[in-house]
Parts: structure tokens; C-alpha cells; sequence
């Protein structure tokens, strides 16, 4: 599912827009029918994939040759 950049709140936009790195992969909490998730966005706001561990989250940037990196 990819994100529009308007679906991102001010800053999240922010973290983005600082980073100007395509190798870098946000990992964001958030709720997904009424559970915790842990998504994982490209640098270009495109929504990779999301799961219910952040552990995994981030094992899953780091085998795709991406730098995780926490977004709040």
C-alpha cells in the first residue's frame, strides 16, 4: 500500500524531508485494526511493508540493504 505524502503528519514530513538518503527505511508504530503495527517506509514516503513486531521490522530493512531508522 503505497502512502501519500499528505497522509504523514508534520513530523514525520519532517524526519523525512532531513534525510536525504534512498538506503534509509523509517520504522513507524502505529494501529492497524485495532493492533499495535510497526510499518516500514522508503525514504520516499512508500509504505514497504508492515508487521506486528518492531524487532522484525527492522530485520526485515536490514535484509533488504536498507538503514533502519526510528520515526515517532
Amino acid at each position: 500500500m503505497k502512502k501519500n505524502i499528505d497522509d504523514f503528519d508534520k513530523e514525520t514530513i519532517s524526519d523525512l524531508m532531513s534525510w536525504n538518503d534512498e538506503n534509509v527505511a523509517f520504522i513507524k508504530p502505529g494501529m492497524e485494526d485495532g493492533k499495535c503495527m510497526w510499518s516500514i517506509y522508503a525514504a520516499d514516503g512508500e509504505k514497504i511493508a508492515m508487521t506486528d513486531d518492531r524487532e522484525f521490522a527492522f530485520i526485515v530493512a536490514k535484509q533488504n540493504d536498507l538503514n533502519p531508522q526510528s520515526v515517532h
